[in-house]
């Protein structure tokens, strides 16, 4: 069983942030047959399907008659997935045309709801610590979502080489799509680092991003930019 909560005001992005950032549970409006470890999924506006997390205590009432709980645990998806590319994938799934504050799926709807989650991660495989190598057959260098939101609600999603969006391009379903760029090398780091999502990150999209790594160490921005011109 799944809860999927929407955010409902200006400020519940940050919170979600900051609660991701801090490790701090965050009090938040949920069905009133939610209990105690169970799983959600957080939607923010203009961002889409953005967090996960779990409920940590029973539903308290509130005054208005709606029901709150902490929820702990939350970490961002590598990247939000907007409410569009679920309508378009996910038909079955109704809350997604008309979403609410909250809903909560299990069975099949949830299936393929996690279907979608993951396939739309996989080109977001970088998952402000970063760098810690692991080692699976190769040697890879792990990304925190949490830079990644930052660099994005900063800059934007448009490519800041060329200026290319994705949202106003192709629409709704890939509205808040980009690469984030690392303007030093993750693998060149020499371990685990704190990055700064503002100094050391910029969104750029996939073609820039590709050619800014066809070489080593790979091109600036500057450089790019004047390929560009050129």
């Amino acid at each position: 069983m799944l809860h999927v909560l929407a955010a409902d005001s200006t400020g519940d992005p940050e919170l979600i942030l900051q609660s991701a950032q801090s490790g701090r549970a965050v009090g938040w409006i949920v069905p009133k047959s939610a209990r105690s470890g169970d799983r959600v999924l957080f939607h923010l506006p203009a961002r889409g399907l953005a967090a996960r997390g779990t409920v940590a205590t029973e539903p308290r009432e509130r005054t208005s008659g709606r029901y709150e709980a902490d929820i702990s645990g939350v970490t961002l998806l590598p990247s939000s997935i907007p409410l569009a590319f679920i309508r378009v994938n996910h038909a079955a799934w109704k809350w997604p045309t008309y979403p609410r504050s909250y809903t909560t799926i299990d069975g099949p709807i949830e299936e393929r709801l996690e279907q979608l989650l993951q396939s739309y991660q996989v080109s977001f495989a970088e998952p402000l610590n970063e760098g810690a190598a692991k080692t699976i057959s190769v040697t890879v260098h792990e990304r925190n979502p949490l830079a990644r939101h930052r660099c994005i609600e900063h800059y934007g999603a448009a490519c800041f080489v060329c200026g290319f969006c994705f949202g106003e391009v192709y629409g709704d379903i890939a509205d808040g799509y980009i690469h984030v760029h690392h303007l030093k090398a993750v693998a060149h780091r020499g371990g685990e680092y704190v990055v700064d999502p503002i100094k050391d990150l910029r969104p750029i999209c996939p073609n820039c991003h590709v050619v800014a790594h066809l070489r080593q160490p790979p091109l600036s921005i500057a450089e790019l930019k004047r390929l560009l011109k050129a």
